[in-house]
């Protein structure tokens, strides 16, 4: 049973709930630890709330349904509405500075989503955390292993935002931004779907020298701005 299967467990859950950890485990045909170590994530993301039943004289049971949240979620597509909201902000709101100001908050208010759930110094932890709570929702992600003693990365299978991306390559940038925002640290796309890769790979930027420290830039030196990521917005 692979992370990927997490979602697999939570409509488990939402159809049959409430079960304990051996009726799951007897249901997807998986060992008790397998399934505990997918309930971890799912009691963390808020998607599966457990309680205690009690049968006859013996010891109670603990179980697991899904949580309101949960069914807040699943089943739920809001691919037009959000292709159709983008569309009238891009194309209505020709105050370019109004624009980036729009888009910088979608990106924060995306990152909270998330930000609260992913804790810890180590890179790979967050990158872990990260990936399971993508997971839950619906994308199917993993941390691959960097090459060449690079740190590992983030791999995203399926695009959550695909229709709009497809429409506007900024939302690429938008979700790049958002990550950032969450593991506190520069990253660059490495790889996209959109461009026919096979992921979209979300790689660490190098740590900033420490020549940057032996004084200012250069006369002339310009730094990134938002735009030269996502020029449209």
């Amino acid at each position: 049973m692979s992370e990927t299967s997490d979602r697999a467990l939570l409509d488990l859950i939402r159809r049959r709930g409430p079960l304990t950890v051996c009726e799951l485990a007897a249901a997807v045909g998986v060992t008790g630890t397998a399934v505990r170590n997918r309930l971890a994530r799912l009691l963390g993301a808020g998607l599966v709330e457990r309680k205690t039943r009690q049968d006859g004289r013996g010891r109670p049971k603990h179980t697991y349904e899904a949580s309101v949240e949960a069914h807040k979620r699943l089943g739920q597509n809001y691919a037009d509405l959000a292709v159709a909201l983008w569309e009238e902000m891009m194309g209505t709101v020709e105050d370019r500075k109004l624009r980036r100001a729009i888009f910088q908050r979608i990106t924060v208010r995306l990152a909270e989503m998330y930000r609260t759930q992913v804790g810890g110094d180590g890179w790979e932890g967050r990158l872990t955390q990260l990936s399971g709570l993508l997971q839950v929702r619906g994308v199917e992600a993993e941390v691959a292993p960097g090459g060449d003693g690079l740190p590992p990365f983030l791999r995203q299978h399926s695009c959550p935002y695909y229709e709009l991306a497809e429409l506007d390559r900024a939302i690429c940038g938008l979700e790049r931004k958002m990550f950032e925002k969450v593991l506190g640290r520069g990253l660059r796309l490495s790889q996209c779907r959109l461009d026919g890769g096979r992921s979209c790979d979300f790689e660490a930027k190098p740590t900033a020298p420490a020549v940057l420290a032996l004084g200012p830039p250069p006369s002339g030196f310009a730094p990134l701005s938002y735009e030269d990521d996502v020029n449209r917005v």
